[in-house]
């Protein structure tokens, strides 16, 4: 059964695709187009959804651009599309057909990061399931594993952490982890509105889905976009809402069949 969501989200663009000269689509990858899973290494994405998504990348007119919170490396090796734009680690780090980008300053605080990861290592150690990704250029630390009542113990190591680090890193929250990253004026909307100036093609319409407060961070910044929240609404500067992996599958699908041949 199509979901309301879907359904609304369907009118209000159908008018704008077909014609549109490009379409810059943006995707987030767990929570959004793959499932989420207990682990990071367990998420995977659906058959289905990659034979869309390769469908979508073969046509001219649209530029897919795959942006995660893991390292480009790993978002990648998960998608595994040639002739697709990637940004990992929330647009530190882009590479596509005709784009390249490295955030400098971000690299630069590569050493303190490293401290940060060795300190929380220790500090985590005898916390079971709480799991830390270390990705180069941020770092990640889950606790969906953890029992409930040692949850806060995961959160007081990693402001213990960080105390010493602040000037150059921060703090913020998504489903169940922690997202450690650079102190820097660059998050996915920047890197989105930085791949939509590269692609140098006026009347682009931008299309953002993403589940997790780091997408906050684009959907705010594409306020002319076509933003979609996938899960559940809450407080979000999205436009439009589906309720989970699947309805961003069959939303992907749509626009496939809808754009002209």
């Amino acid at each position: 059964m199509e979901s309301q969501g879907l359904s609304i989200l369907q009118q209000a663009i159908l008018s704008r695709l077909p014609d549109a000269p490009r379409i810059l689509l943006g995707l987030d990858f767990d929570g959004t187009l793959a499932p989420l899973a207990a682990e990071p290494a367990l998420a995977a994405l659906p058959a289905s959804t990659r034979a869309t998504l390769q469908s979508l990348a073969a046509r001219a007119q649209v530029s897919l651009a795959i942006v995660s919170g893991r390292s480009l490396a790993d978002v990648r090796g998960r998608v595994d599309l040639s002739g697709i734009i990637y940004a990992g680690n929330h647009g530190l780090e882009i590479d596509g057909p005709t784009v390249r980008f490295v955030d400098v300053e971000a690299a630069a605080t590569g050493s303190v990061l490293q401290q940060v990861a060795s300190d929380l290592a220790e500090r985590l150690a005898g916390i079971a399931g709480a799991l830390i990704e270390d990705k180069s250029l941020t770092l990640s630390i889950h606790y969906r594993l953890v029992a409930p009542q040692e949850r806060e113990a995961v959160y007081r190591a990693v402001q213990d952490a960080l105390a010493a680090a602040s000037a150059m890193l921060f703090l913020t929250k998504g489903d169940m982890v922690y997202e450690v990253r650079p102190h820097l004026r660059w998050n996915k909307g920047a890197a989105l509105r930085w791949i939509q100036q590269q692609l140098g093609i006026a009347e682009t319409v931008v299309i953002y889905a993403g589940d997790d407060a780091t997408d906050e961070d684009a959907f705010a910044a594409l306020k002319d976009a076509i933003t979609i929240k996938v899960g559940r609404k809450g407080e979000t500067a999205a436009r439009y809402v589906l309720s989970n992996p699947d309805d961003v599958g069959a939303f992907l699908a749509w626009i496939d069949q809808l754009l002209p041949r």
